[in-house]
């Protein structure tokens, strides 16, 4: 239940990008705000940090779970290579630098929150939100709770542009980033199995001949 409403956000996303200019996307989203909403969202944008994701591997890792803690470490891995190359490679804007003398007027930001001012392109909470949550998606039983996480994964992306610290495409691209990396790593772990599983078999075969003769 994670993939069908990505694949809509992509959409969403995708008609909004190519409709409306940069400006008017992140003026329109950061200019929504509120005192409470301030305390929210700044809890909120967490959920994309990579301590977050460290914290869902350590915890995979004592209780023993090596399989999953060695895709989830791929995976994590994977997106900030990814985003740390393109970041540095674009070295684009960030909102405040971006609106320059007009960020006073028409740029929300958070007292207590430190907004940078480049490197902006992709989005490294986006994608590493997505990248962990679509991460959780494939491995629970319940496949329900996929609503659950990518609305998580979204409300992450959500607050990198209310904090004024990401623009619209910078979230979008880091969501693509973040959920194609999960989709890789999880399908090389899963080819790899299917491809060491013929070995098992024969060897279990001869095994089995063995011991009747």
């Amino acid at each position: 239940m994670f993939f069908l409403p990505f694949l809509l956000w992509l959409v969403v996303g995708g008609v909004m990008l190519a409709t409306h200019s940069q400006r008017e996307l992140f003026l329109s989203i950061n200019g929504e705000h509120s005192d409470w909403g301030d305390v929210v969202v700044t809890g909120l944008t967490y959920l994309g940090d990579g301590i977050m994701f460290g914290i869902v591997l350590f915890l995979m890792l004592i209780t023993q779970r090596f399989r999953l803690f060695f895709i989830g470490l791929a995976v994590l891995l994977l997106v900030t290579i990814i985003v740390q190359v393109a970041k540095h490679y674009f070295n684009a804007p960030r909102p405040i630098s971006y609106f320059g003398d007009e960020t006073a007027t028409l740029v929300h930001t958070v007292r207590w929150v430190n907004v940078h001012s480049s490197c902006s392109f992709p989005s490294g909470h986006s994608a590493a939100a997505f990248g962990m949550f679509s991460f959780l998606a494939v491995i629970i039983r319940n496949k329900k709770l996929g609503l659950l996480l990518i609305a998580m994964a979204l409300c992450a992306g959500y607050s990198r542009i209310y904090l004024a610290q990401h623009f619209f495409a910078d979230v979008y691209v880091g969501s693509i980033v973040g959920t194609l990396s999960t989709i890789v790593v999880y399908g090389f772990f899963k080819f790899r199995d299917t491809t060491s599983s013929p070995e098992v078999c024969t060897e279990a075969l001869l095994q089995t001949n063995t011991t009747t003769t």
